[in-house]
C-alpha cells in the first residue's frame, strides 16, 4: 500500500492532478480533447504559480534569511520550512494509512450527502500525518492519533462546503473548494474579523484595488512589489543595485501572480460545467465541487503583500519573545495565517495584516512547543541527520500551529489546553453557522442578479 501511494506521490501534483482532470472529464462525457487540454492547462497552472512561488521566496526570503544571519541571532530551533518538515512527517511509520482514511471518509461522505466536496489534493495527507504523529507522539496511542486526524478529514471537507461561494467570488475559478487544514484557523479568525468589522468602519475593504484607487501608481502591483522588495534589500544590505533588483524581482512576482492565476479558471471551469451536468442529470439535488490546494488563491497579492509586511514582525518578535526558542527561516515567507486571514477578511488587506501581526508570538510559542517532536521524529527516521548538539528542527508557521497546541496540551492533561477544547466546540458552531450565512448571501445575490438580467432582456 506504502508503494502504490508513494508512485502517486512521487509523479507531483502538475502530473497527477492533470490526469485526474482528464479521467474525470471523460468520466463525465467531456470530448477527449476538450478533457485532454483542460489537464494540460491545470498542470501548467500549477507549474506556473509554483514557479513564481518559489522565485519570490528565493528572492524576497533570501533577503530576509541574510538578515537574519548579518543579527547574529542564536536561537537553538532551526525553521525547516514547510516542505522539509512535511517530508518527515512522510517518514513516520504509520503515515500511510491516511491515505486510506482521508479517502474512505470522503467516499462515505459524499454517499450520504455529507459533503459535497471531492477532495483530489493528496498531497496534503501529509498534514493530516503530522496531526496523527504530534497526537500519537504525546498521547502514546496511534488509536488516538489516527482519530483526531480523521476528524480534522471531515472539519476540511465541511469548512470546504461552508466556503465554496466565497472562494468563487474572491477568485472567480467555478466548481472548486479547498478542504485545506490552513483554512481551519478561521474557526478562530472570524471572531477576530467580526470584532476588527466594528473597530474599523470603512465603506469599502482595503484591498489591492482600492489601494490603487487611493494612491494611484503607487498601488499598482508592479510598483508596490518594487518599493516593498527595494526597501528589504536595504534592510539586508543589499547595496544600492541589488536592492533595486530585488525590487524588481517583487514587482515581477505580484505582476505575474494574477496572470498565472487565471490559467486554473481557464482549466477548470469546463470540467465544473460538465461534472455538474452529469451530476444533476443523474441526481438533481446535489452540487459536486472537486478539492484543491490553496494555490489557486495565490493571483491574489493581497497575501503576498500581508506575507511581506509580517516578515520583519516575526523577526523582531523571535529576538525578544520570551520562551521562544526558534530561529524563523525556512518559512519565514509563511502562508498560511495570510492565505486563511484572507479567505475570512474577504481580502480586506488591513484586517488581514493585523490578524498575522497578532498571530506571530503564537505561531513562535506553539513552534517552540512542537520543536522536539520535530527532532525526535528526524532522529527515529533518519530523516535528518548529524544536528548539532542541543540543535533542534521546527516548522515556524505550521498549518492550524494553535489548533495542534490545543490539542496535544489537552491530551497531554493540560488544564488550558482541555478548556481551550472544550471551547473550540461552540466556536466552531459559531463559525460554520457565519459561513453557512455567508454562503447564503452570495446565493442571494445571485438570485438576484439573475432576475435582474432577465428583466434587462
Amino acid at each position: 500500500m506504502q508503494q502504490i501511494f508513494q508512485s502517486i506521490l512521487d509523479m507531483g501534483a502538475a502530473v497527477f492532478l492533470p490526469i485526474v482532470v482528464i479521467i474525470l472529464g471523460l468520466a463525465v462525457r467531456m470530448k477527449l480533447t476538450k478533457a485532454f487540454s483542460a489537464g494540460l492547462t491545470l498542470g501548467v497552472a500549477f507549474v506556473g504559480i509554483n514557479l513564481l512561488i518559489g522565485y519570490m521566496m528565493d528572492s524576497v526570503g533570501g533577503a530576509a534569511q541574510l538578515f537574519v544571519l548579518n543579527t547574529g541571532l542564536e536561537l537553538n530551533a532551526l525553521d525547516l520550512g514547510w516542505a522539509p518538515a512535511l517530508g518527515l512527517a512522510w517518514q513516520w511509520e504509520y503515515a500511510f494509512l491516511m491515505f486510506p482514511v482521508q479517502i474512505g471518509i470522503n467516499i462515505v461522505m459524499l454517499a450520504f450527502g455529507w459533503t459535497s466536496t471531492l477532495n483530489v489534493d493528496m498531497w496534503n495527507v501529509a498534514n493530516k500525518i503530522a496531526t496523527g504523529f504530534l497526537v500519537t507522539f504525546v498521547s502514546g496511542s496511534l488509536i488516538i492519533g489516527l482519530a483526531v486526524a480523521s476528524v480534522q478529514v471531515v472539519l476540511e471537507l465541511k469548512n470546504a462546503d461552508l466556503t465554496k461561494n466565497q472562494l468563487h467570488k474572491l477568485t472567480n475559478i467555478p466548481g472548486v473548494s479547498m478542504p485545506h487544514p490552513m483554512f481551519l484557523s478561521n474557526i478562530v479568525f472570524y471572531p477576530m474579523t467580526l470584532f476588527l468589522d466594528k473597530v474599523i468602519k470603512t465603506k469599502n475593504k482595503i484591498d489591492v484595488n482600492e489601494l490603487k484607487r487611493r494612491i494611484g501608481i503607487f498601488g499598482e502591483n508592479h510598483v508596490l512589489g518594487f518599493i516593498i522588495g527595494t526597501s528589504i534589500g536595504f534592510v539586508a544590505e543589499y547595496g544600492i543595485a541589488g536592492s533595486l533588483m530585488l525590487g524588481i524581482q517583487t514587482g515581477t512576482a505580484l505582476t505575474l501572480f494574477p496572470m498565472v492565476s487565471k490559467l486554473f479558471m481557464t482549466a477548470l471551469a469546463p470540467i465544473s460545467d460538465a461534472t455538474n451536468k452529469f451530476i444533476k442529470s443523474r441526481f438533481p439535488d446535489r452540487d459536486i465541487v472537486i478539492g484543491l490546494d490553496w494555490p489557486i488563491l495565490a493571483g491574489n497579492n493581497e497575501i503576498w503583500v500581508t506575507i511581506i509586511a509580517s516578515m520583519p514582525i516575526a523577526l523582531g518578535m523571535a529576538m525578544i519573545l520570551p520562551g521562544n526558542t526558534v530561529l524563523p527561516l525556512g518559512n519565514l515567507m509563511t502562508v498560511c495565517v495570510a492565505a486563511a486571514s484572507f479567505m475570512v477578511t474577504r481580502g480586506d488587506l488591513i484586517k488581514m495584516i493585523i490578524i498575522n501581526y497578532l498571530w506571530v508570538p503564537i505561531i513562535l510559542w506553539s513552534s517552540s512547543y512542537f520543536a522536539p517532536m520535530f527532532t525526535e521524529l528526524a532522529a527515529q527516521t533518519g530523516g535528518i541527520t548529524n544536528l548539532p548538539e542541543g540543535q533542534m528542527l521546527a516548522w515556524y508557521g505550521m498549518d492550524i500551529t494553535e489548533l495542534r497546541w490545543m490539542i496535544t496540551t489537552a491530551v497531554d492533561g493540560n488544564i488550558a489546553g482541555i478548556i481551550l477544547t472544550v471551547l473550540f466546540i461552540p466556536l466552531t458552531l459559531f463559525y460554520f453557522k457565519g459561513m453557512k450565512q455567508r454562503e447564503e448571501d452570495i446565493e442571494n445575490q445571485q438570485v438576484e442578479a439573475g432576475k435582474a438580467r432577465e428583466n434587462i432582456a
